[in-house]
């Protein structure tokens, strides 16, 4: 099992501890973290930007993909509620990566903050063991 620091905008944070959001995804242009990196039974320390990390979840699932406009529009109609939106203009961008990570979190709890180094812009980080 690795652990893996997860650094989200407020609005997201939010929809994952109120149980809105159940999917975390990641697109990227380069193959980055958490891309093939991340696996079922993982741990998420899961954090404010600029705060400590507060939150918790396990891996349930995850799913990888070599997008294409197509797949990112599929995915959107697909999982697109369970990961924040489902409105197309909020997956224009999206549309222009090549790979994508979508993780089902799981048992996501509230934790006494963690304080961790900044991640100097990196929206991912892998735990060194």
């Amino acid at each position: 099992m690795r652990k893996h620091i997860v650094i989200l905008k407020t609005k997201y944070f939010n929809m994952i501890q109120s149980g809105e959001k159940t999917i975390e995804s990641r697109f990227s242009i380069h193959k980055i973290a958490p891309f093939e990196k991340v696996t079922v039974g993982d741990l998420l320390l899961i954090k404010e930007t600029g705060k400590d990390v507060t939150m918790t979840a396990k891996v349930a699932r995850v799913e990888y993909f070599f997008l294409t406009p197509q797949k990112v529009e599929e995915i959107r109609i697909k999982y697109g509620k369970q990961i924040g939106t489902d409105k197309a203009e909020d997956w224009v961008l999206t549309a222009k990566k090549n790979y994508g990570t979508l993780i089902w979190v799981t048992e996501v709890k509230k934790v006494a903050p963690i304080p961790v180094p900044r991640s100097n812009g990196a929206g991912w980080i892998i735990c060194k063991d």
